[in-house]
């Protein structure tokens, strides 16, 4: 049999080739950007969260309390100082900075809404007097989201936090409830620290947070050890009814004791493990939003850590996504699968007529 002979030209297969790179060039050049899903869900709760701010703001300047423009460079109002009474444990200032970023709304709006959760439907909260920027942007994009939360406090804040005795978080989230910025307000309070029950604070201490929950007409969950406050807490959940999210704020003990969950949106049945409410509710079947380690969070999902100054809303890939175009990408395909088509069935034809000779 003799070795066939004929071959396609090479100017052919240049001109392929050009064809082909030009295809992709047009194909590259084609990526614009398009909102991302759920694009004014998170502009609202993060204008929401900004509103806040401001009236947090204001109300401190009210209190006179003087503000460290070293610590709390952007002079939200939202950074406590190093030690006061209140003060249960130590602090990391750079995530309570990050904290302070309204855009974080967007993210928390992003990992609830990934849960398919329905407006109406009922979500347990724990919030930590330690992050009150990260409470505001959780409770307005709640609000904006209609969702019905169910919270309870640990009044107690580690260092930067909500550590001013004369305006606790709990304080914080009275004002902006009287100013009709949102429906619900915490349902319970504890007094946080180690085992939820204002271990590691002064008598002294116990003292400012048990005046701040009576002055803002919050139940007192007294407790008695962790095992106690874990039980208390999910009883108080359980009371509400069907609960189809837990968000949790902060590295609290009643949260998270035993294991790690890690950050971030939690699927349900994800935790085995642990005795805290994130693995109790994972083994119900119940997603959680885990809001803590806020600095590699806000990193995952392109926001900045301690920024100075703080960036604007609706910036960033929260918010816009880049995409290619498909209809060119369909188009490009189309006409290369036809070249090839013409290119290969003129060499089989080319291999046949030798074939015959």
């Amino acid at each position: 049999m003799k070795r066939r002979e004929g071959r396609i030209p090479l100017l052919l297969l240049v001109i392929i080739t050009l064809i082909t790179i030009l295809l992709m060039f047009f194909e590259l050049n084609s990526k614009h950007r398009v909102k991302a899903e759920f694009f004014e869900e998170k502009i609202a709760a993060a204008e929401l969260t900004q509103r806040c701010f401001d009236e947090i703001k204001q109300a401190s300047d009210n209190l006179n309390i003087p503000i460290d423009r070293i610590n709390d460079p952007n002079e939200t109002g939202l950074i406590g100082i190093q030690y006061s009474p209140i003060t249960a444990e130590r602090g990391d200032l750079n995530a309570k900075l990050t904290s302070t970023n309204p855009n974080l709304a967007a993210l928390i709006a992003k990992l609830i809404k990934a849960t398919r959760i329905e407006k109406g439907d009922k979500v347990a909260v724990s919030l930590t007097g330690s992050l009150p920027g990260l409470n505001i942007a959780v409770l307005s994009t709640l609000e904006i989201l209609e969702l019905k939360p169910i919270i309870i406090t640990a009044a107690g804040s580690s260092m930067w936090g909500a550590n001013y005795p004369q305006f606790t978080y709990l304080d914080m989230e009275q004002v902006l409830y009287e100013k009709g910025l949102w429906g619900f307000k915490t349902s319970a309070a504890s007094i946080g620290g180690e085992d939820d029950m204002g271990r590691g604070l002064s008598p002294k201490g116990r003292e400012y947070l048990m005046a701040a929950i009576q002055r803002n007409n919050i139940d007192f969950l007294a407790v008695e050890n962790l095992d106690d406050a874990i039980r208390k807490r999910m009883d108080i959940y359980r009371s509400f009814g069907d609960i189809k999210l837990f968000i949790n704020v902060g590295e609290h003990n009643t949260s998270w004791i035993g294991i790690d969950p890690g950050y971030g949106l939690i699927q349900s049945g994800q935790v085995k493990q642990g005795k805290g409410l994130i693995a109790r509710f994972s083994r119900a079947g119940v997603p959680v939003v885990n809001l803590d380690h806020i600095s590699q969070l806000a990193e995952k999902y392109g926001l900045p850590n301690a920024p100075i100054p703080l960036p604007d809303i609706g910036k960033g890939r929260l918010y816009y996504e880049h995409i290619y175009s498909v209809t060119q990408a369909v188009i490009s395909l189309v006409i290369l699968v036809l070249i090839i088509f013409v290119v290969l069935r003129f060499d089989i034809e080319h291999y046949f007529r030798k074939d015959k000779k």
